[in-house]
């Protein structure tokens, strides 16, 4: 599924509509990173911020209850996970499902005894095993 796909389904899930999309916004780009130029303060890092290209701005309507689900859902997925010290464990699981499709789609062999796996997964859990 694309990005455009995913989006327009995440709004039809949680009943999102777009009031209005004809208005931008800048999207910037952090460059130019100078060491020791500031005269006061020499331990200081200075960084140019410019503006690199504009991105549609949405104005959206929202039940708010549909708010609430999401940002308890984010609560429960990231914010604990940052108190528990444990909120890149879901960036490493994203980035190992990553790394096994490529391998599934690099290595016929691969792609074989997954297929095999998952089929074994699924007689199992029926029970017809």
């Amino acid at each position: 599924m694309n990005d455009k796909n995913a989006v327009k389904e995440f709004c039809h899930n949680h009943k999102i509509k777009v009031i209005d999309a004809n208005k931008r916004a800048t999207k910037y780009h952090k460059i130019d990173i100078r060491y020791f130029v500031n005269s006061k303060d020499y331990n200081s890092i200075t960084q140019d911020v410019i503006p690199v290209d504009t991105e549609p701005l949405l104005t959206l309507e929202i039940a708010a209850s549909e708010l609430e689900y999401i940002a308890q859902f984010e609560q429960q997925v990231f914010n604990n996970m940052r108190k528990h010290g444990h909120y890149d464990m879901f960036n490493y699981i994203m980035q190992q499902k990553e790394e096994e499709k490529y391998l599934k789609e690099k290595y016929p062999a691969v792609k074989k005894a997954y297929e095999q796996y998952s089929l074994m997964l699924k007689m199992a859990k029926a029970g017809e095993l």
